[in-house]
């Protein structure tokens, strides 16, 4: 019977679970904004909620963490996540000394959703698949013959987001030209929502007037259910790019199914339509008649719950 404390640290919180035999008995979310000593007190607050709960922390069969930022999954480092500062950062080692367990398993937040997804909200089918997560940018991973992948040359694939010239609207952070991030990312729609709320004299606009700050997705869901021309218009655009990015996936390997996942896939059949219409333009049609996408089924804790089947099904079978 394992039992696994999971981390899903991203840029702003990280969703933690306690994990028994395949069951989430406890779980939090913690703030990650403030940085200082964020691995501890995190512990901190894992220690009280395992008191609360009944669970002996002793007991933990191993620690797992998925990462925002790029991870050396054999050393057990973040190479580099600029959400949360890290470079070069010991992960691996510095869990093994907080939480006195030598069981620590370290991979990047989009692959650990991935196997999350397919392992546990998917049942390990099909053979193929691959994640795209749509948040603060443009993450993924994939599966190919049932294993995650994790690349022979870097080790590093999960960036999606990154590269591509698949447009030439939005200059990228990261320096390359023609990324998808920018644009197709939760953070890239809503600046493009709020660009033309501030001039609109439609719903949109008086969703913008009414609330007299930022708007989010969230703000606006009811207008995409509703059809609303002025937002689906700007879905359209910015999903485009997205669009082209799978496209290229889908030709080069045939992949039996493409799930969409971060906060906007919350839209559901409206924004997983507007993916598939885009993609009539970009995929042949032997195999656009064959397109398997869908919205991801786990919710909040998929990075915990795929760190958590990895670690279980890599470590503790060894």
């Amino acid at each position: 019977m394992a039992k696994v404390f999971a981390i899903d640290l991203g840029a702003t919180s990280a969703k933690c679970a306690f994990f028994i035999d395949d069951e989430v008995v406890a779980n939090f979310n913690y703030d990650t904004t403030r940085r200082e000593n964020l691995l501890e007190n995190i512990a901190k607050k894992a220690t009280e909620i395992a008191k609360e709960n009944n669970i002996i922390m002793d007991e933990v069969d191993f620690v797992g963490i998925a990462v925002c930022g790029i991870v050396d999954n054999l050393k057990g480092s973040v190479v580099y996540s600029a959400n949360l500062g890290w470079k070069d950062y010991p992960t691996r080692e510095e869990l093994k000394r907080i939480f006195k367990n030598e069981n620590i398993v370290v991979l990047n937040d989009a692959k650990s959703a991935t196997y999350g997804e397919w392992s546990k909200g998917l049942k390990e089918e099909p053979d193929s698949m691959a994640l795209f997560t749509i948040g603060t940018g443009v993450g993924g991973g994939a599966i190919f013959n049932r294993k995650l992948v994790f690349g022979d040359n870097t080790g590093f694939p999960s960036e999606p987001g990154h590269g591509g010239g698949f447009q030439d609207e939005v200059q990228c952070i990261c320096g390359l030209k023609g990324c998808i991030e920018p644009v197709s990312s939760a953070t890239g729609i809503e600046k493009k929502l709020n660009e033309v709320a501030k001039n609109s004299t439609g719903k949109l606009g008086k969703v913008y007037n009414e609330l007299n700050r930022v708007i989010h997705i969230k703000d606006i869901a009811f207008l995409v259910q509703e059809n609303d021309s002025e937002v689906m218009e700007i879905f359209n655009s910015c999903l485009e790019p997205l669009a082209k990015c799978i496209s290229v996936l889908i030709h080069f390997f045939d992949i039996s199914m493409i799930v969409i996942g971060g906060g906007p896939s919350n839209l559901g059949d409206p924004l997983i339509k507007i993916i598939r219409e885009k993609l009539k333009n970009y995929v042949l049609p032997e195999f656009y008649k064959r397109l398997n996408l869908r919205k991801a089924i786990l919710g909040d804790l998929v990075g915990a719950w795929g760190v958590y089947q990895y670690g279980k099904n890599y470590l503790l079978k060894k």
